[in-house]
């Protein structure tokens, strides 16, 4: 089946990334305070795992997460579509840890062999991630984890980029998502035990603030007010359990 355009678009974005850039961030398509910021987010969340449980980081990029997963004792897998970024990732990082190149939308993985997987800054570039959805919870065994991000639909910002975008005629470029759509299509695949966490992330002028946004008293704020979460969040991610 072809790809649609807009996936066959981005898929040569990050083919290009992953040749001429070097830097993480660059190579993912964030700033390097917005891939700093997602990073501690997934840190603070994640309760890690046994020692040696497989995990899949797909949309790996330059390997952020893939190295930290390593770092905190589980078995991690990179996987991404982009050769040149596995490449780049590999050669920055452990020997042990495993590298694939493959798509999120059609997995090359056994169903119910991982104990969890993470995939984060690839729901954007997706015009059917749903079944990149299906793909990811089929992956996993009863009692694993699923990990997603995506790009807040709901956030004043995006909202705001959305009249703008109408009234120049122009297409956003990007996919966003609301949290609801999200944890419907995993539970509709099988996941439970859904959670949704709210990610502010503020430009990158702005970067002395972000400790703040990121503070427990405003987490907490968030927590308690779903609305103010998704009105002041860019991105959002959900934990769910297979």
């Amino acid at each position: 089946m072809p790809r649609p355009k807009f996936e066959e678009q981005w898929r040569q974005r990050f083919i290009q990334r992953g040749t001429v850039c070097q830097d993480d961030a660059d190579i993912a398509g964030w700033t390097r305070s917005g891939l700093e910021a997602r990073l501690r987010n997934f840190q603070r969340l994640w309760p890690g795992d046994v020692p040696g449980a497989l995990w899949l980081d797909v949309g790996c990029g330059a390997g952020s997460y893939t190295r930290y997963l390593a770092e905190q004792g589980v078995s991690p897998i990179g996987m991404d579509y982009s050769l040149p970024s596995v490449g780049k990732a590999r050669a920055r990082s452990p020997a042990a840890v495993t590298w694939a190149v493959g798509d999120v939308t059609q997995l090359a993985i056994r169903p119910a062999s991982l104990d969890g997987v993470l995939c984060f800054g690839v729901m954007q570039a997706l015009s059917r991630p749903e079944q990149a959805v299906a793909e990811l919870v089929g992956s996993v065994r009863d009692g694993g984890e699923v990990w997603v991000d995506a790009l807040n639909r709901d956030c004043l910002f995006t909202r705001i980029k959305q009249v703008v975008a109408r009234l120049r005629r122009r297409p956003l470029g990007l996919r966003y998502d609301t949290p609801g759509e999200l944890s419907s299509w995993m539970r509709r695949h099988g996941a439970r035990e859904v959670e949704i966490h709210w990610i502010p992330i503020l430009p990158a002028r702005l970067q002395g603030l972000q400790p703040w946004v990121e503070s427990g008293s405003f987490r907490a704020l968030l927590s308690r007010l779903p609305v103010l979460g998704s009105l002041l969040s860019h991105a959002v991610l959900i934990r769910a359990r297979v």
